[in-house]
């Protein structure tokens, strides 16, 4: 499976921290987000397989881009929403 361009796009930025993995078709599910992972830097996903992250510890804006970190300390590149898609309401978009 080929990279996403909004991945390929994210991955050319250095962020300046590590990055745990890309999700596309994020949703905002509190705790958690679920998503769609790829480049996921610990082997434990394949690209392209739906995930719910560990409990959200921090969000924030880098380079144009949302960060989350998570309890077990992944920290995960937001590259799309999944209302962006027209598939969801804005309301679940995380500011």
């Amino acid at each position: 499976m080929g990279l996403p361009q909004c991945v390929l796009d994210a991955k050319k930025i250095d962020f300046g921290v590590e990055i745990t993995g890309y999700l596309c078709c994020a949703e905002f599910q509190p705790p958690c987000v679920i998503a769609v992972v790829f480049s996921e830097s610990r082997g434990r996903f394949t690209d392209g397989k739906t995930i719910r992250t560990s409990r959200l510890e921090r969000v924030f804006e880098l380079m144009g881009y949302q960060l989350c970190e998570t309890h077990n300390g992944s920290r995960y590149v937001i590259c799309h929403w999944w209302h962006e898609n027209g598939a969801m309401p804005e309301i679940n978009m995380i500011h």
